[in-house]
């Protein structure tokens, strides 16, 4: 126990020995890690964002001028039982009259003198699902049936914001990965550089019979000490800024979107820096000693 003590506290002097050295892997790190993190919180809520995007979906069904509002009920029945439709809501003869009116501010029976507009009906579609979402499938069915004259939909715009997001989303893991391996490499260039520091004690350790584990462990300790003080750093930065994000959101923008942050990104996050510090310091202390 005394040699544990012994071998942790020597590990922690070597941070106050080499501060310039240990300031520039803490900073380092705390800047990986933090983007890591934001990578991760980005990932658990960039679906908020695609549902919202996805409420400003909008298929418009236009019957033929023959259907009668209850044969449109009967019809917009049927589309509620596709695959991926929400809602269904019906726009009856004298709800386009009003609404004609409101868009253009005249009455479309004094101009014509009668109602030419035909039933239709807006279409919502399910907004949940994590994965990309195809409205080409539903806007077939809908066709099918017999009485639809016609279907209006935003297809390009839909079809860009789902490319996006799979984008976005397959991208994180390699962003990530990016990042990880580039700190890996600044731990490692922060270990050599201590170890090469201590060479001569490391020298005379060997020559009165101190084992590679013993040599080791300090800088092994050093590494880890770098790593939770980086991550003790990220905790509160990254909360403050998905904090100063929402206050963002909700006071200027009418998204109603509010991000959440997941609390196991941060035991992954000490996980993460625990094994890429271990890695690192093991690493650049065997390449010395071989």
């Amino acid at each position: 126990m005394d040699k544990f003590f012994y071998l942790l506290t020597d590990g922690m002097k070597n941070l106050w020995r080499h501060k310039l050295t240990t300031f520039t892997a803490v900073f380092t790190l705390f800047l990986a890690l933090f983007f890591v993190g934001l990578l991760a919180t980005a990932g658990t809520n960039t679906h908020k964002i695609l549902q919202y995007l996805r409420t400003k979906y909008k298929i418009e069904v236009f019957f033929k001028q023959d259907v009668s509002n209850d044969e449109a009920i009967g019809y917009i029945y049927r589309i509620k039982q596709i695959k991926g439709v929400r809602t269904a809501t019906i726009i009856e003869k004298e709800d386009a009259i009003r609404i004609f009116k409101d868009q253009f501010g005249e009455n479309i029976i004094d101009i014509l003198g009668y109602n030419p507009l035909p039933v239709s009906a807006v279409v919502n579609i399910n907004r949940t699902s994590r994965d990309r979402l195809s409205v080409e499938p539903i806007i077939n069915e809908i066709k099918a049936i017999n009485q639809v004259d016609e279907v209006r939909y935003q297809g390009s715009l839909i079809n860009k914001i789902e490319r996006t997001y799979t984008r976005i989303i397959d991208q994180f893991p390699f962003l990530a990965g990016i990042i990880i391996f580039f700190t890996v490499l600044v731990i490692y260039n922060t270990m050599k550089l201590s170890v090469y520091g201590r060479r001569e004690l490391i020298t005379s350790l060997q020559l009165i019979g101190a084992t590679r584990t013993f040599v080791k462990m300090p800088f092994i300790f050093e590494g880890i000490f770098i790593g939770i003080l980086s991550v003790s750093l990220v905790f509160p930065a990254l909360i403050g800024s998905i904090n100063g994000i929402n206050y963002l959101l909700m006071n200027f923008t009418s998204w109603g979107i509010k991000l959440i942050f997941d609390p196991t990104v941060l035991i992954w996050l000490f996980v993460l820096v625990i094994s890429i510090t271990f890695v690192g310091s093991y690493r650049a202390v065997s390449n010395f000693l071989k």
